[in-house]
């Protein structure tokens, strides 16, 4: 009886026992408590303005928690959308890892990150004499770790300053990150679209631990891949884009080291796609996408350049602000030629070098009428390959020696040099000096990417006299007058113009300068003065 009785006190104590684990899992587990904790724990820890809508918890057919309505939003700010805000977690909940205080798999549907302006984000910043954090004074390591983070279609999106403007916005396919805590780094995976040049990103790395104190300082590393980025969605530019590299830092300055390369590249200048590959150092902006080119090393076909400069991302999408420096030291001409003229040929060959300055800022127009460069050149070794315009530089370097027709003659032009600035589609060339044997040309004019018609004026100095140039029984009359163009301790200085279409250019001497007047061209007509 007395066995009996025990039993009965043993089986009644640990039913009471279980009734009072119960009835404390339950209060643990109380919605409300859960949802308290959760908010408390974010606003802790990310010195955010953290709100949880609802928490539900269900035993049925395993133990699983599921929020609803987390907004993170940045302290003292309620004019910005939220920070981030997820529609809807869910996680089943094991005894065993509960025990380990890890939760297995967190999914999370309708993540959507707005990241605000730069003067807004300062707002997250503790004052200044809040306690930096150090190795002697970081929280310790949060209580719950997550052993992996599945999210679902979200979103980043960068807020401009102007409400009215369109803010630039990732679509995020999926993102894993695995044992995730709040002091500690969050490796991941990503792929992504992003908007401009559009094409997918996969990423891998790790982001934080998150930085409280200064999130912007929250560091990042780790590398990606770009496929197939179409250059198209940028205005006046083509080609498909791949790249891949290296990237690391903070928020604010990810440092990127990667290569790049387009077959098919194009700007809206007048030419055809041309292969540039390029390998590239720069820094990214992570909060609103700018990037600064420390230095991108690459070819144009078979002329090999460097550059530097600022891509300033815009407010609204596709709007970029570009400033390039770019420096040529052993390039080819009909290379660059190749992006502005389309044409079956190159239209002159010949070893280059050139510094310049790009600007290109955005705008519904062509490249043509926004770009604008200004810088200087040489060439050396030149030769067109138009037989008339060779044949035409021929026939003056000969005469310009007084040589016969059948005398021979070594390479014609060399020594090409002058200043460019590109303008609203014209292009401008000053000081525009070239070379023939027996000759010295000084050119200054323009020519336009539209129409493709030239106009240029200038002097024509030669070794021979006017007489000895034209030679024959023609020369006799002139000899006469061959003081009246030396000059300079040149043989003859005289006036000319090359103007025209590309295809078909005029050359003619303007007599009339010779005498202070508009005068006239070599087939009698009026030319027009400068």
């Amino acid at each position: 009886m007395r066995r009996k009785r025990l039993l009965l006190w043993i089986l009644a104590g640990g039913a009471a026992a279980f009734v009072l684990f119960l009835a404390v899992t339950a209060y643990v587990f109380r919605p409300d408590n859960i949802r308290t904790l959760i908010a408390k724990k974010l606003s802790e820890h990310l010195n955010l303005d953290a709100t949880l809508d609802d928490v539900r918890v269900t035993w049925l057919p395993r133990p699983r928690l599921t929020g609803m309505g987390l907004t993170l939003r940045l302290p003292e700010h309620p004019e910005l959308p939220p920070f981030i805000t997820v529609e809807r977690f869910y996680a089943d909940i094991g005894l065993l890892s509960a025990s380990r205080r890890h939760v297995d798999t967190l999914h999370v549907d309708g993540l959507k990150i707005a990241v605000p302006p730069g003067d807004a984000r300062d707002a997250l910043q503790l004052p200044d004499e809040a306690p930096q954090p150090s190795s002697m004074s970081l929280p310790r390591l949060s209580d719950i770790v997550v052993d992996h983070v599945v999210s679902h279609e979200a979103e980043l999106r960068f807020v401009p300053r102007k409400a009215e403007d369109t803010p630039l916005t990732f679509q995020i396919h999926t993102l894993e990150m695995t044992n995730v805590g709040f002091e500690r780094p969050l490796p991941f995976t990503a792929e992504l679209t992003n908007p401009v040049p559009l094409g997918r990103v996969t990423a891998s790395g790790s982001v934080g631990p998150w930085n409280k104190v200064e999130p912007d300082a929250t560091p990042v590393r780790g590398t990606y891949v770009f496929r197939n980025a179409d250059l198209s969605t940028i205005n006046g530019i083509g080609g498909t884009l791949d790249s891949s590299g290296d990237f690391r830092g903070r928020l604010t300055a990810i440092e990127v080291e990667g290569h790049a390369g387009v077959p098919d590249f194009s700007l809206d200048l007048g030419g055809k796609p041309v292969a540039l590959a390029a390998t590239f150092n720069a820094v990214v902006n992570g909060t609103d996408g700018s990037t600064t080119l420390k230095e991108v090393k690459a070819k144009i076909l078979n002329t090999p350049l460097v550059a530097s400069g600022a891509i300033t991302n815009l407010a609204g999408p596709g709007r970029h602000d570009v400033v390039i420096e770019v420096h040529v030291a052993d390039g080819r001409i009909e290379d660059l030629l190749a992006m502005v003229l389309d044409a079956p040929a190159p239209v002159m060959l010949g070893a280059m070098h050139a510094d310049a300055k790009m600007t290109l800022p955005p705008g519904p127009t062509r490249v043509r009428n926004r770009i604008r460069v200004s810088g200087q050149f040489g060439l050396a070794s030149t030769r067109f390959t138009n037989a008339n315009v060779q044949e035409k530089l021929q026939e003056l370097s000969r005469r310009s020696q007084g040589k016969k027709e059948d005398d021979p003659l070594g390479r014609v032009l060399t020594n090409l040099s002058g200043r460019v600035l590109l303008r609203n589609g014209v292009v401008s060339l000053t000081n525009m000096r070239f070379e023939v044997p027996g000759a010295k040309v000084a050119l200054d004019g323009t020519y336009h990417l539209s129409t493709e018609v030239m106009n240029f004026r200038g002097t024509l100095a030669m070794e021979a006299t006017v007489s000895k140039a034209i030679g024959g029984f023609k020369s006799i009359f002139i000899k006469p007058f061959d003081g009246l163009f030396r000059k300079d301790g040149a043989g003859a200085v005289l006036p000319i113009r090359i103007a025209g279409k590309r295809e078909a250019p005029k050359y003619t001497l303007e007599v009339g300068r010779l005498f202070g007047r508009g005068g006239k061209d070599a087939d009698g007509k009026a030319a027009t003065g400068r």
